[in-house]
């Protein structure tokens, strides 16, 4: 759902912004006003019709087709997580789920993940990445199911393989 109040960063500094204003009032401010790191990332293109590659990950490519109402939500970038998503978007609707890409390297994160079928074909792999426990999640709703560039699987795998060289962790390593 769009923030209705300010953009991601801007609702993330609010918790901060408060204390930050008394702190300077009171007199008793640290040198550096408190601050939150924004995990959030702010792509480079003003467009954020989903594209090939999805999110910049190579290998991440769906056949969307001229005029798709896909676009792309990308989140979390950072070394124990890592999101993009991509909704259908119609006016007058709340934004639809089509596809989530998730790497997450935090063993709280990775925990969330149990029981769920495991595999390449069922979009859940798990491996170790420096020591910790770390989980590579892929689905294609109905709407965009098939439509993966060779296949569905093959754009999982590429994520997996991806996002796991770009955070240290080889080709996938146990995966």
């Amino acid at each position: 759902m769009p923030f209705t109040i300010g953009s991601r960063p801007e609702v993330a500094r609010m918790p901060l912004d408060a204390p930050n204003t008394v702190m300077l009032k009171a007199g008793c401010a640290p040198g550096e006003p408190l601050r939150v790191p924004s995990p959030f990332v702010t792509v480079a293109e003003d467009d954020r019709a989903a594209g090939s590659p999805l999110c910049r990950v190579p290998g991440v490519t769906f056949g969307f087709g001229p005029g798709s109402r896909y676009r792309k939500q990308v989140g979390v970038v950072d070394g124990r997580l890592r999101t993009c998503s991509v909704v259908w978007k119609a006016p007058g609707t709340p934004d639809e789920p089509a596809a989530q890409y998730v790497m997450a390297g935090d063993p709280r994160m990775a925990a969330l993940f149990a029981g769920l079928p495991e595999g390449a074909g069922h979009g859940l792999v798990r491996t170790d990445c420096n020591g910790r426990p770390t989980v590579f999640y892929g689905n294609a709703g109905s709407g965009l199911r098939g439509s993966g560039r060779p296949d569905d699987r093959r754009v999982f795998e590429n994520f997996t393989e991806s996002v796991s060289r770009r955070i240290g962790c080889g080709a996938g390593e146990g995966a």
